[in-house]
Parts: C-alpha cells; sequence; structure tokens
C-alpha cells in the first residue's frame, strides 16, 4: 500500500506542513509521492503554503497575497507545532522542485489562486514546471491538482509536456463529477474517501477517468477505497500505513 499514499501537505502531521522538512520527513517514511499547495505572492513568487493567511500555522496576522516574498520569508510556520520542538519557513515553489527532485520525491502539486489571480498562477507555475521538468520521463511527471476547473482547465491550454491532472471535488459536489471532469479536462477525479461509493467508482471508471482519494486516514478505508479503483489517496497519517498489505 506504501506506493500509493501521498504525504498531505509533506509528510501529514509528522511536520509542521509545506516545510522542506515536511519533505524529509516523507523521504524518511519510505513514500515516493508528496502533496503541497503552490500560490502567489504580492510581488508573484510563487511559495509553498495552503492558507493565504499566516494565522494557523504562524499565528502571524499577515496574508501571502499581501506581502512580499521577503515580508514572510523568515517568518517561523513551525514554532507553534506541538509534536516535536521544530521550526520551518515558507519555501518557494522552486525550493520545493529542487529538493523533491534531490529526494527523488513526486509530486501533487496543488494550484491556490486568489481570487483574482488564476491566469497569473497557471503561467508562472506552467513555466516553472515545463523548465524544471524539461528532461524528466513522462511517467515520473507530477500530478497537478485543484478544486479550481479554470486553473485546470487553463494549465491543459498552455502546457506542452503531458502533465496529467487532477480535480478536487468537495464533498457535497461528488455527484457533479462528470460536470467538473469536463469544465477541467481533468484526468483524475479526486473524491473525498467516505463519498467514493461503488456507483460513484464505476461511473467514473466507464467514463474512461481514474480515481485518486483524499482526507483517507484509516486502514480499512483505504482498502474498501483501492478495491473500487482508487489508484492513489493522500493521507495525513501515513506512517500508519507502512507495511499494511491490500
Amino acid at each position: 500500500m506504501k506506493n500509493r499514499i501521498v504525504g498531505h501537505r509533506g509528510a501529514g502531521v509528522l511536520t509542521p506542513e509545506n516545510t522542506i522538512e515536511a519533505l524529509q520527513a516523507a523521504k524518511d517514511l519510505g513514500l515516493s509521492y508528496v502533496e503541497y499547495d503552490i500560490r502567489l505572492t504580492k510581488d508573484d513568487v510563487a511559495v509553498v503554503s495552503h492558507d493565504d493567511s499566516l494565522i494557523r500555522c504562524a499565528h502571524v496576522d499577515r496574508k501571502i497575497s499581501e506581502s512580499t516574498y521577503d515580508e514572510i520569508k523568515d517568518i517561523d510556520v513551525g514554532a507553534h507545532y506541538a509534536l516535536k520542538n521544530m521550526s520551518g519557513r515558507v519555501p518557494t515553489f522552486q525550493e520545493y522542485l529542487d529538493e523533491t527532485k534531490r529526494l527523488g520525491l513526486t509530486g501533487q502539486i496543488e494550484f491556490k489562486p486568489n481570487p483574482d489571480d488564476h491566469e497569473k498562477l497557471v503561467d508562472i507555475m506552467t513555466e516553472m514546471s515545463e523548465k524544471h521538468y524539461a528532461d524528466t520521463p513522462d511517467d515520473e511527471l507530477p500530478l497537478f491538482t485543484s478544486f479550481s476547473t479554470k486553473c485546470l482547465a487553463l494549465f491543459n491550454q498552455k502546457k506542452s509536456r503531458p502533465f496529467k491532472t487532477g480535480i478536487l471535488i468537495k464533498p457535497e459536489d461528488t455527484s457533479k463529477w462528470a460536470q467538473l471532469a469536463d469544465e477541467s479536462g481533468a484526468d483524475y477525479m479526486h473524491i473525498h474517501a467516505l463519498y467514493l461509493t461503488d456507483k460513484i467508482a464505476n461511473d467514473v471508471i466507464n467514463a474512461g477517468k481514474e480515481i485518486n482519494a483524499f482526507h483517507l486516514n484509516h486502514v480499512e478505508t483505504a482498502k474498501l477505497a483501492i478495491k473500487r479503483g482508487c489508484q492513489r489517496f493522500t493521507c495525513d497519517v501515513p506512517e500508519s500505513f507502512i507495511g499494511v498489505k491490500v
């Protein structure tokens, strides 16, 4: 099962999320895949962060979208992490690209647009990704995901490498997966594990799409999802799945 696990925001809850340290933790666990989020600063630097606000992770009342990279680059997003005495800062997308390559990890990279920067975010990420993965074999390319059908549709239009894409589907929109697939052009349907029914799974597969799952943190739920056709799943507790056989 280990090769199906995607470390959520790096290594799940084992380290402060979306930090360089999270990538090393994922590697130390023996994971092959890591999920992380990309958004833009005020001066259009692509950085790794799930939230626009730094309140939750750093307890700092500042938004990334309203700050230059220089203003946030030294903020410690790990100082309030309770499980270990750790620190970490907000990395750039380029740093994450370089570090995942160095560690031999494959990314599941999420577009996190601000309300008015969808195309700018896609343009910047596409240019950086095309350059970074220019010599990477097709079967080793990362997967790009988003809740935004607009971002994925734009990315599918602009990319020249055969990057695969996945639409993240909110639980309340699960029955609309076909519409979201059409709007985004996505290859993968990312479905909340608790809403991946036999019918939904069969319909997705029969439509020629692939299935990934998210919020999948229990072994038996993972086994059931895999039985229904799930290829990979994001996980907050990847250490709980190491050694588990399907």
